[in-house]
């Protein structure tokens, strides 16, 4: 089937791809513990080795536990993690973004109104939005050349942490479409105790184990954060970056659901690595209708994908990254194509 602006309404379309919920409240519940306990044991053991290739293991670990708190903080954030009790979703929500630094009320505004709610509108959706060949041009060389950085392979962490996170998720600045809210200040300075906590722990026990203290903090604090960066960056990047993926300058030209079905990529990654990503990356559904868990992804992607055929789906290698990253960019969003730096045409978006 082709899409086609409000083809039988959005709230048919979620009617169709919704599966049953396969989970309940135990189910929820089994992976918040299991998670929890994962990421504290990993600190743990981060923190009392003493060894530093045992350190560098630990933390990569320990920055794959963050991911996974995190997407149940997603999950949170959109009230589906715990539907039958859904005022525990804004706790639970708020207590496993506290590893990623993560103010809960922030990411809800960024993700859940920009983002989903103008998937790929330049001027909305601020994840990765691609500069035109004019406003590249106009940048001044230092900001051109980071941009270059952003879009290399490698770029992606560095894009996260300082275009997101730093910019528009901690302590946010005022912007004139959403003032300072003083809920948004609230939960910055909650993830900022919980780094305090952090910094003051692995000092103490530094001392304690006759461990370098500036050490210490830098393995158990800095490198497990920096590799959720790098986690988070790498996964964003793909979801909504393809040659076939278009963005969009003219909210006239923008529709919601083709907005949703084609400028999202279901990006296939080898069944343990998927599972570990909590099926994230069967992203399409989720746009789609963010009403479905974490554990009901694949089989609504399947769903979603029998309805429409024409979604972007790859099977993730190591050659599609690099390709990716070199033809995507900067973006003609009058011809709807990708341009290198060097103004060649790569391909049409649809």
């Amino acid at each position: 089937m082709s899409i086609s602006p409000g083809r039988g309404g959005r709230r048919e379309l979620v009617h169709r791809i919704r599966p049953e919920r396969s989970g309940g409240l135990g189910r929820a519940a089994s992976l918040l513990f299991f998670d929890v306990s994962l990421y504290l044991s990993l600190s743990a053991a981060l923190l009392l080795s003493v060894n530093w290739w045992v350190k560098a293991l630990l933390a990569l670990f320990a920055g794959i536990a963050i991911a996974r708190l995190f997407l149940i903080g997603h999950d949170a954030c959109h009230r589906t993690f715990f539907p039958s009790a859904r005022g525990l979703n804004a706790v639970v929500g708020r207590v496993v973004f506290l590893p990623s630094l993560t103010p809960y009320s922030t990411w809800e505004l960024g993700h859940n109104t920009l983002h989903h709610g103008f998937t790929n509108l330049r001027g909305k959706d601020y994840v990765y939005t691609p500069f035109s060949r004019t406003e590249f041009d106009a940048l001044p060389p230092w900001r051109r050349l980071l941009e270059r950085v952003y879009r290399h392979p490698a770029g992606p962490g560095l894009h996260y942490g300082i275009e997101v996170w730093w910019k528009r998720l901690w302590f946010p600045r005022r912007s004139g479409d959403h003032p300072e809210r003083e809920i948004w200040l609230w939960d910055s300075i909650l993830t900022l105790g919980f780094l305090v906590t952090q910094v003051a722990v692995s000092i103490g026990v530094a001392h304690v184990t006759g461990q370098n203290p500036v050490a210490q903090v830098l393995w158990a604090v800095v490198l497990p954060f920096a590799i959720w960066n790098v986690l988070m960056g790498f996964v964003t990047y793909q979801q909504h970056t393809h040659p076939n993926v278009a963005w969009y300058a003219d909210r006239r030209e923008w529709d919601p659901i083709k907005a949703q079905v084609q400028s999202t990529v279901h990006v296939v990654f080898p069944p343990p690595i998927g599972a570990l990503l909590g099926n994230i990356m069967e992203h399409t559904a989720h746009h789609v209708d963010v009403a479905i868990p974490l554990f009901d992804l694949p089989e609504a992607q399947r769903r979603v994908e029998s309805e429409f055929p024409e979604i972007t789906v790859v099977r993730w290698s190591l050659r599609y990254y690099l390709d990716c990253c070199r033809r995507c960019k900067l973006y003609d969003y009058e011809s709807k194509s990708w341009i290198g730096f060097g103004s060649r045409n790569n391909s049409p978006s649809r």
